[in-house]
């Protein structure tokens, strides 16, 4: 069964989706779907509106999110 964790900006909105046992990460924004694979050290940006949220994929079982306001 797959399952995946929610990521969350800074705001609290939903950023994206993982997928921690297969490093896939999905985005769905006004009908546009990206998606990506990430290695161990890879990382995944996703700027919306003036938030920025990094998804590092810090192990093979685990990301890491960050997510700050843009600098002016």
């Amino acid at each position: 069964m797959r399952w995946v964790i929610p990521f969350h900006d800074c705001l609290g909105r939903l950023a994206c989706m993982g997928n921690p046992e297969t490093g896939l990460v999905e985005c769905l924004y006004k009908g546009n779907k990206t998606s990506a694979v990430l290695a161990v050290g890879e990382t995944f940006t996703v700027e919306r509106q003036d938030i920025v949220t990094i998804i590092t994929r810090v192990a093979t079982h685990d990301f890491k999110v960050e997510s700050r306001k843009k600098a002016a």
